[in-house]
């Protein structure tokens, strides 16, 4: 920081020894290393002061960065929540109940080239419904406005 080399450091002692003289040379001496360490201390608390403000500083650009990526990913949890809650509807919309003599069967088990799916009770002795009849689903296709999956 001062470039001050050997020479220069003896020869400001020479004056200082003269001016101050020798008697009152070593409490000069420690009223001025009371004053440099007063200043070196003030000059460490400065810098410990303006690196607490950088890493405040940093960690606050941290958190905002944290907070975005929170964000983005909780956005993208909701849109996949609701992808899924769309496909559900659809799939609840599309599969309704149909009685096989909706179908046109006069009995109750559907015909092999139908893909209609059988939604039968266990078998407690009782066959079909209360009215007598089995019930099947049949799927129904419908277009969705379902978001990309």
């Amino acid at each position: 920081m001062f470039d001050v080399s050997w020479s220069e450091l003896l020869i400001l002692g020479l004056v200082t020894l003269i001016f101050v003289g020798p008697k009152e040379l070593p409490r000069f001496l420690g009223t001025l290393g009371r004053y440099a360490g007063v200043i070196r201390r003030q000059a460490n608390e400065f810098r410990a002061v303006f690196e607490q403000a950088m890493r405040e500083a940093e960690m606050e650009e941290l958190q905002k960065e944290v907070r975005a990526v929170s964000e983005g990913v909780k956005s993208s949890l909701d849109e996949v929540t609701r992808s899924v809650e769309g496909v559900k509807t659809a799939v609840e919309t599309d599969v309704k109940p149909v009685p096989a003599k909706a179908l046109g069967n006069d009995s109750a088990d559907p015909a092999p080239e139908e893909t209609a799916v059988a939604a039968e009770k266990p078998d407690d002795g009782a066959a079909g419904d209360a009215d007598g009849e089995k019930t099947i689903l049949k799927p129904t296709l419908k277009p969705t406005t379902a978001g990309p999956v």
